[in-house]
């Protein structure tokens, strides 16, 4: 009786323990399941949270990107409007969208209509003023304090042609008398740009100038000419603004021409504000926007500008230099 009860407490431990194991077994299956699924779920939870985060320090990044170009540009306007204070410009009242209407209007008239290029020109220096205002928006490039400084910008014509309009300031050792004789002379600026093909004069008083100039093939551009007048006004004995616009006329023959396929360039409107700094010593801030009739886009074109205008310049600086 007593082995008979032994064996019955025997078989209900082992009962026992059988269920104990199987309620284990079943509560950490239930455990893993729950920590298989949280497993499973966790990467989409940490993907969603990995893009709030980068998203935002995306935005924030671009923000201050943005910040930082807005502020670089402000900076670069500022500098160039100082540069232009430098010059002591005459603030004028002329309308900006009536400056660009006459920048955009090539006029079609005779060579021998002096009267009216006279006119041309007297406008030309007028308008010339309110594009040495303007300083949005302007990239730049180089500078090199009064050594030279160059800013551009760019804009598109309905014919895809890139216009630049180009500003720089440099100094020359001499007076403005020496270098407006020196300008008037074409053969030596031929001399000094080996770009140059033809320099010639059609006319010229002590204002006006009505000038044919015509350029090699050079870098990326086919040969090109430009018809135009160059007007010169002081304004007192130390500072003078002299201008240079483009007209057309159907009937005009160079005195020397060309077989050579050449095109007609526009100098929409280019002058110099020239000022006596020193004895011997001037300072010149140039606007120039030329309609080169390229398609090339800036990139392409910025630098390379900016390096052939360097490299005049220094030929000037040389000429001034050797003759002291």
């Amino acid at each position: 009786m007593n082995k008979c009860i032994q064996w019955i407490k025997h078989l209900l431990s082992k009962c026992i323990s059988i269920f104990q194991y199987s309620k284990i077994k079943s509560s950490d299956q239930n455990y893993q399941m729950s920590q298989f699924s949280q497993v499973e779920l966790n990467p989409d939870q940490e993907i969603k949270n990995n893009l709030k985060v980068e998203l935002k320090n995306e935005n924030y990044e671009t923000e201050l990107a943005t910040q930082d170009l807005e502020t670089k540009v402000q900076s670069q306007n500022q500098k160039l409007l100082e540069k232009s204070n430098d010059f002591d410009i005459q603030h004028n009242q002329i309308d900006l969208s009536k400056a660009r209407e006459f920048i955009q209007n090539i006029p079609n008239l005779d060579v021998k209509n002096v009267e009216m290029l006279t006119e041309i020109g007297i406008q030309a220096i007028e308008i010339f003023k309110t594009q040495l205002e303007d300083c949005e928006n302007y990239e730049l490039l180089e500078n090199n304090q009064d050594e030279f400084a160059f800013w551009i910008r760019y804009y598109e014509t309905p014919e895809k042609f890139q216009i630049a309009q180009m500003r720089y300031k440099f100094t020359l050792n001499t007076t403005i008398q020496n270098y407006i004789s020196f300008m008037r002379d074409l053969q030596l600026q031929k001399q000094l740009d080996s770009s140059v093909d033809q320099f010639e004069s059609h006319y010229s008083d002590e204002r006006l100038q009505i000038n044919y100039l015509r350029y090699k093939k050079i870098l990326f551009m086919d040969p090109r000419d430009f018809l135009y007048i160059k007007y010169t006004k002081f304004i007192d004995d130390d500072t003078v603004i002299e201008i240079s616009k483009s007209f057309e006329n159907q009937d005009f023959q160079p005195y020397v021409p060309t077989n050579k396929s050449t095109t007609r360039a526009i100098l929409l409107l280019s002058g110099n504000f020239i000022k006596q700094v020193e004895p011997n010593k001037i300072e010149i801030l140039t606007f120039s926007e030329c309609n080169m009739k390229l398609k090339l886009k800036p990139a392409m074109t910025k630098t390379a500008s900016k390096n052939e205008i360097k490299k005049l310049i220094k030929k000037y600086r040389d000429h001034f230099n050797s003759i002291q």
